[in-house]
């Protein structure tokens, strides 16, 4: 007999199991995932164009109510420049000294303001404002420059120096100004103060601005003042001072002599 259950050839492979059996994915299997990404995207996008457009509408409606609400203190500002020029009297100057005063103090609120929506510290430029020293009894004065009370005076970004000076430390543009009262007359000289500038500690003095006011003789008890205020360009170490025609005929009370500025 002829055995036809033994052969040479390997067996037959196993079948796979039904379970085992995974079906390929579609070919619009990944089409809601891509426009996801897509909506995400474009989403994105325009809310990067929508917070552009609004930052910059913000900020022209700032500039707008900014020159809205600071143009008279802008006009105040230039008038004040003029004073050196002599195209108004004294008492206007006097005027927009208050003035500017009042415009200081928005500045301060504003800085302040900014400070407080950013958390940061506010960065203040360059102003000082000083006031006489009262000079020692039985002691006058050795020289005509006006010496100030560091201890009760607003020193910020400028140095004071050798007891008379003030020393920039930022270039730019600066309003200036003087008040200095008189309450004793000079028989032989005028009554004036003039703000001395010099470039360094070495450099030469030249007279920035003058002022002078009367008396009228020594019959007189009442005071005088005289102001002066302009702006100037200011560079690094450039030095400030005021002179007066004698130390010992200035008003010491406080408030009636002061020196000042503020950069621009």
């Amino acid at each position: 007999m002829i055995n036809m259950y033994q052969t040479s050839l390997p067996p037959p492979p196993i079948p796979p199991r039904l379970d085992s059996v995974k079906s390929a994915p579609g070919p619009g299997h990944n089409k809601p995932l891509l426009g996801f990404l897509i909506g995400m995207i474009v989403l994105q996008m325009l809310l990067l164009l929508g917070g552009f457009t609004y930052l910059y509408h913000k900020e022209n409606e700032y500039e707008e109510d900014f020159e809205h609400k600071y143009l008279d203190d802008m006009i105040v500002l230039r008038r004040l420049g003029e004073c050196e020029k002599d195209s108004q009297s004294v008492l206007d100057c006097k005027e927009l000294v208050e003035k500017y005063k009042n415009i200081m103090a928005k500045v301060s609120q504003v800085e302040g303001k900014a400070a407080k929506l950013t958390g940061s510290v506010p960065s203040y430029g360059a102003m000082a404002r000083v006031i006489v020293k009262q000079p020692v009894a039985d002691r006058p004065p050795t020289s005509k420059y006006l010496e100030w009370n560091i201890g009760h005076s607003v020193l910020r970004n400028v140095q004071y120096f050798k007891s008379s000076w003030l020393k920039v430390l930022q270039p730019g543009d600066y309003i200036i100004y003087s008040q200095v009262a008189f309450s004793k007359w000079h028989p032989k000289t005028l009554l004036a103060s003039r703000v001395k500038l010099r470039k360094g500690e070495a450099g030469q003095e030249k007279d920035l601005m003058t002022s002078y006011c009367s008396l009228g003789d020594q019959n007189h008890t009442d005071l005088c003042t005289a102001f002066q205020g302009g702006v100037f360009s200011l560079e690094p170490k450039d030095q400030l001072s005021v002179w007066v025609t004698d130390p010992t005929l200035v008003n010491y009370e406080e408030g009636t002599t002061t020196f000042g500025l503020y950069k621009l």
